[in-house]
């Protein structure tokens, strides 16, 4: 059995976060020894490293917990498969979008490059986007 703070360590989270997982049921309670301190095991690392890998992979909380409804369910491979298949989709919506606003603010910095930096005027940025 290992503490709280040790199993942060191994899991490369913090401690508060590993309290959060236990406080929204994506992680089990913990066991409390005789002092009353939490104590893991090896399936608690084990669980806790899967919600950060997905945490890694940007899926969002209530999806962790779809996760692991699937897990506890026998691991089903084509439902697993489906709900990865989904969150890559939900990614790949992503960086759509975030090309798009990378788009957007390399005009805002050519407008910049163009305009007011050539003749050190004020700004204008902050006009554009607020009449955006």
């Amino acid at each position: 059995m290992i503490t709280i703070g040790e199993l942060a360590k191994r899991a490369q989270c913090t401690v508060p976060t590993i309290r959060y997982y236990e406080s929204i049921g994506l992680l089990p309670m913990a066991q409390r020894r005789e002092g009353g301190h939490r104590a893991y095991g090896r399936p608690d690392l084990a669980r806790l490293t899967l919600i950060r890998r997905c945490r890694d992979f940007d899926m969002p909380l209530d999806k962790i917990k779809d996760l692991l409804e699937l897990e506890a369910s026998g691991k089903p491979c084509q439902e697993t498969f489906d709900f990865f298949a989904a969150q890559r989709e939900a990614i790949k919506a992503r960086i759509k979008a975030l090309e798009e606003l990378d788009f957007t603010l390399s005009l805002y910095v050519s407008s910049c490059q163009s305009g007011c930096m050539q003749n050190d005027t004020p700004c204008h940025i902050y006009d554009d986007m607020a009449a955006s």
